[in-house]
């Protein structure tokens, strides 16, 4: 005799089954196709596909040049990739690009953190008929390679420019300068520096006691602006040339009961120094239009994948942030984020 009570439970169960792996299938197709995986640009067939190699880094830089390039590769429908890594290192930076000449990637991009390295690399992608350019490396200019950036000795003068402006022309400064590569050409290694000298030639009474070179792996900022603050009281001017250490200054005149005493012209656009500058703690910043940077690098590659020619050099100017126009500022980053 059949037992339909036991029959019945087997159908439903098998049924359930069926159920939850028809479930499961529609749920990932639907995923998958929804969300990119992180550092990447999903797309319907995508006419190609670049790689643009990034440093995995807090800085405010890095997330807002990654989101320009995305951007760029909707606009264009191409699949853009982030190969992060986690230090400006150049033999890391010339593996990663290595890799991805021998992965056949359609178009790359990187900053270049030597000569002799980036050199090779470049002419293994000549060879391999794939087009590159650099982002953000006046440190290591190459011939015939197209860059796309901002310009570090503009980027001192603006500094310096600014502090004539914060200090009405006369104070006694001191500035911190993030460690750049050891092997870095001494006649590049201080462009910064260089243009925050010429634009202070403009105010002989402004007197620069000392250049500091700090490391903000080590913590060498807070130490630094403690140090100051303890051996140069006459100090009352700090320009920062580094996004990193520029926060870094801030709050350890904060913690210091300093704030007022010692004008800050600091660099970058991080969450915390805009802060900063909205409360008085530092006057204002310099910054490089990040956004852009990210946006032009993949247009410029789109270009050179159409076979069009491009400038050698593609700068993306800076900004100025100051408590005046920190609202505007804000206002044009946020619909970046939006569009």
């Amino acid at each position: 005799m059949v037992d339909w009570g036991e029959n019945m439970k087997y159908f439903f169960a098998v049924l359930s089954v069926v159920f939850v792996l028809l479930f499961a299938m529609v749920g990932y197709t639907y995923f998958s196709g929804e969300y990119a995986p992180e550092g990447s640009a999903v797309l319907t067939e995508p006419r190609a596909h670049v790689q643009l190699i990034t440093q995995n880094s807090n800085e405010h830089f890095w997330s807002t040049f990654k989101r320009g390039a995305l951007d760029a590769g909707k606009e264009e429908n191409i699949y853009v990739e982030f190969a992060d890594i986690s230090a400006k290192d150049p033999e890391l930076i010339a593996e990663t690009a290595e890799q991805a000449v021998y992965s056949a990637v359609d178009g790359l991009a990187l900053q270049a953190a030597d000569e002799e390295r980036t050199a090779n690399v470049l002419l293994m992608a000549e060879k391999a008929q794939i087009p590159v350019l650099t982002f953000e490396s006046d440190l290591f200019p190459t011939t015939d390679v197209p860059t796309v950036g901002s310009n570090s000795y503009d980027a001192g003068y603006s500094l310096g420019q600014m502090a004539i402006q914060a200090c009405g022309g006369r104070a006694t400064a001191a500035i911190l300068v993030e460690s750049v590569l050891e092997n870095a050409p001494s006649s590049s290694r201080n462009l910064k520096v260089q243009g925050i000298m010429d634009a202070l030639s403009d105010a002989p009474q402004i007197e620069v006691t000392q250049v500091y070179p700090v490391d903000v792996e080590r913590f060498e900022v807070e130490k630094c602006t403690s140090q100051i603050l303890e051996e140069r009281p006459e100090v009352d001017l700090i320009l920062c040339t580094g996004e990193t250490s520029t926060p870094g200054v801030a709050q350890v005149l904060v913690d210091a009961n300093r704030v007022g005493d010692i004008c800050v012209i600091g660099y970058g656009a991080m969450p915390q120094t805009l802060d900063y500058i909205e409360r008085g703690v530092i006057y204002g910043s310099v910054c490089p239009d990040a956004y852009q940077i990210g946006y032009q690098s993949v247009k410029q590659l789109c270009r050179m994948l159409d076979g069009e020619t491009v400038s050698n050099s593609s700068n993306t100017g800076m900004y100025t942030v100051t408590k005046e126009n920190l609202e505007q500022f804000r206002k044009e980053t946020a619909q970046q984020n939006l569009d």
